[in-house]
């Protein structure tokens, strides 16, 4: 359907309702605005029947089925990153409609949603600036939290070399085998680790061996923070990082490339485990690993079996140590500082 300008309608009234002379016919008015005969009919009717030359076409058709409530819905997860792409959105947020819909409504609101982009991006500046202490933490809620990705390195020994275990066996049998924990000097070998957790689950888990140094802790980051970010179908733009401030996290080299990859960094007090939720998930692998059998008998083993342990937390648990972050604030707060229970 021809769209024309209110000038070309006014100039098809004209010719067709001349003040002097003859009005000229539909077809000779079309040649002279450069139209079809159609076009000049439908303006005449449209005119006549409105009584007024800017009238609205309101197409006739199906209606959208994406509601404006949609769209805001569809907006907002892309802007906090819950969504990767249509496809994602569409999946998670609109199942009544298809990846193409959601596409081509998203394109057509392309200055819209640009908009809203930037605001969500301020919004997670002022997040990423305001410290992690009683006032700055304390008004984000559980969908503010779940942009963090929690990071922190763990040590496992071979034989932990401290703490009473537990174990259930028959009077007479405790020099079996079995119920006895070897004992070895400085635990007979340990695995170090660097792991970190999204709001989807836990990411990829590495092994340092050596004594990490800046240069390591950018290599690990490159290859096991991104893969998690690729693995959980995220953005290095859409997330927030946490570490914590050990000298090698905050040595030029390391904030040179956080920097290139536009990653946003939350600024974090010192000693501050509550806020720390994958110290949970430590803790909860380290619980599974004490009662893991066969015992693994060389550090091999050991990593091998931190690594299954690790890649089987389930969601659910890391959903809920995200839900626990305000109430975490909140304690923290109450006790000006000191340590919560959580």
């Amino acid at each position: 359907m021809t769209r024309l300008s209110t000038a070309k309608r006014q100039k098809i009234l004209d010719l067709y309702h001349p003040v002097n002379g003859e009005s000229l016919s539909l077809s000779e008015i079309a040649r002279h605005v450069h139209c079809d005969r159609s076009t000049v009919r439908r303006v005449l009717q449209r005119v006549s029947s409105s009584g007024k030359l800017n009238y609205n076409i309101h197409p006739k058709g199906q209606p959208c089925i994406l509601s404006k409530q949609d769209l805001r819905e569809l907006h907002l997860a892309i802007d906090r990153g819950s969504v990767l792409d249509a496809m994602d959105a569409q999946r998670e947020i609109t199942p009544h409609a298809s990846a193409r819909t959601v596409r081509r409504r998203l394109a057509e609101n392309r200055a819209a949603w640009t908009g809203a982009t930037a605001e969500a991006t301020s919004q997670e500046v002022k997040f990423g600036a305001a410290q992690s202490s009683d006032e700055g933490c304390e008004g984000l809620g559980v969908k503010e939290w779940q942009l963090v990705v929690f990071s922190d390195e763990s040590q496992f020994d071979l034989f932990p070399t401290s703490g009473r275990q537990w174990c259930r066996r028959r009077k007479g049998k405790a020099h079996y085998p079995r119920n006895i924990i070897p004992r070895v000097p400085a635990g007979g070998g340990k695995v170090t680790v660097w792991g970190c957790i999204t709001s989807r689950g836990v990411g990829r888990l590495h092994r340092i061996i050596g004594t990490m140094d800046a240069k390591m802790y950018r290599n690990i980051l490159e290859e096991s923070l991104l893969g998690t970010l690729h693995d959980h179908r995220l953005s290095p733009k859409t997330i927030i990082f946490q570490h914590d401030n050990d000298p090698k996290h905050k040595s030029h080299l390391v904030q040179e490339w956080l920097e290139k990859q536009n990653i946003l960094v939350l600024p974090w007090p010192s000693s501050s485990p509550d806020f720390n939720i994958i110290e949970n998930v430590w803790a909860h692998i380290k619980m599974r690993l004490e009662r893991y059998r066969p015992r693994p008998r060389n550090v091999e083993a050991l990593w091998r079996v931190v690594q299954k342990l690790w890649y089987e937390v389930d969601i659910s648990f890391i959903q809920a140590l995200y839900h626990s972050l305000p109430g975490r604030v909140k304690t923290v707060k109450g006790r000006k500082g000191g340590n919560g229970d959580s």
